[in-house]
């Protein structure tokens, strides 16, 4: 239905982008109010050995520290101050004053408008920061992956929860699909050094008909986006 919505409001030539901007913010990121991942932790078995063996850690993914494509001098930055970034070359800012989740605070297209970078706040709750130090990035990442599960038709996560070194930085990475396959949702989450939760998302657009950008320029894209975020 979102498809079809999209196309018809393409068609009128002086209300598209504004009406598109606007429900390709709801269709590509839908932030849930409320719902927090629950923490399960196993009890100790009676008579079990007081020193127990550490599940082994997975080696951290190395990605690029800069960027390998072209960026501008657009500047994507957090209400605080404490998350900054630019846009690839070629991409825009969309411009709408309403209608916005609070949530987000930037949204940018590419010039052929089937990728989509939002940005936004990860809603603080009790609660986050024990996880933080318990779990990681990863353990915010499950909350992030869990709110969207509430929301979302369809919704199916593509591989597993990935922590990954950006050079000094760290992000949690997941993916997930709506539609089995045919576009994917990347989503990186980190914390800034404020103490806040974030999100940046690329996502394939479909509403143009065009189309899309390859896997694996997709994964460049995003590789140097993540490269080119200061926190």
């Amino acid at each position: 239905m979102m498809q079809c919505i999209l196309r018809m409001l393409f068609t009128h030539s002086l209300l598209w982008r504004k009406a598109i901007y606007v429900l390709l913010i709801f269709g590509v990121l839908v932030l849930c109010e409320a719902g927090c991942i629950v923490v399960m932790q196993k009890s100790k078995q009676s008579g079990q050995s007081s020193v127990s063996a550490k599940p082994e850690e997975k080696p951290v993914r190395q990605l690029p520290s800069k960027p390998s494509i072209l960026m501008s001098d657009e500047v994507v930055r957090s209400e605080l101050g404490d998350m900054v970034s630019v846009l690839p070359l070629g991409w825009s800012l969309v411009n709408i004053e309403t209608n916005l989740p609070v949530q987000v605070f930037s949204v940018a297209v590419n010039p052929h408008y089937t990728a989509g970078l939002i940005y936004s706040v990860l809603r603080k709750e009790e609660g986050f920061d024990r996880i933080y130090q318990k779990d990681g990035l990863v353990g915010i990442g499950r909350i992030s992956a869990s709110r969207r599960d509430t929301k979302m038709r369809n919704i199916k996560r593509i591989g597993d929860f990935e922590e990954v070194q950006v050079g000094t930085k760290r992000f949690c990475l997941y993916r997930y699909t709506t539609d089995n396959g045919a576009t994917l949702n990347r989503v990186a989450v980190f914390r800034s050094s404020f103490g806040n939760y974030y999100e940046c998302t690329l996502a394939d657009l479909t509403f143009t008909g065009r189309k899309l950008v390859s896997y694996e320029e997709m994964e460049e894209i995003y590789a140097s986006v993540l490269a080119a975020i200061d926190f």
